[in-house]
């Protein structure tokens, strides 16, 4: 799969995956307001006046969001992986599809990516005095990112194959 789709599948899962990876390692999900001191609050911490503690007493959306996220980098880091070995000229071993399993794994990060970021919304969109932020907009761009880099993986491997058919058209096994 050495195409340029697959080069820009291969690029589109590093970006998801570093803005996945960055928005979890944020405190600025959510911003609230509190006698007039701002509290940023993400995932494991809060902050305010520049010191951070953990969360404490977390609510169920917290632990989901947590969750989710962290198998979304994960998800994103494999889908890096297979696509680099995607693009490698070698033949993967018999029965591995890089290229299946690289879209496979876009399409899973940008989906639990997606289920994180908006089970976090939901459970805080309660929040008196509270707006979300900068931390959550990095996540949320990783979603279309990993859309992206998946679709990027199907066409290049798409091409792949009808260049590896057969003279009657017929698309190859594999």
């Amino acid at each position: 799969m050495g195409s340029r789709l697959g080069e820009a599948g291969l690029c589109l899962s590093c970006v998801a995956t570093v803005l996945l990876a960055v928005s979890a390692a944020t405190e600025s999900w959510l911003r609230l307001w509190v006698l007039g001191i701002v509290i940023h609050r993400g995932l494991w911490r809060e902050c305010e006046l520049w010191a951070c503690i953990p969360l404490q007493g977390q609510r169920g959306y917290v632990g989901a969001s947590r969750g989710c996220l962290v198998l979304a980098i994960l998800a994103g880091y494999l889908s890096v992986l297979c696509g680099a070995l995607a693009l490698t000229p070698r033949p993967a071993p018999r029965g591995l599809d890089w290229a299946r399993g690289a879209v496979a794994l876009c399409f899973l990060t940008g989906i639990l990516a997606a289920v994180a970021l908006g089970c976090f919304m939901g459970g805080s969109a309660g929040e008196a005095g509270g707006s979300w932020a900068w931390s959550l907009v990095v996540g949320w761009a990783a979603v279309p990112a990993a859309g992206l880099a998946g679709t990027c993986h199907c066409q290049a491997r798409r091409r792949e194959q009808r260049q590896h058919s057969g003279p009657r058209g017929s698309p190859g096994l594999g």
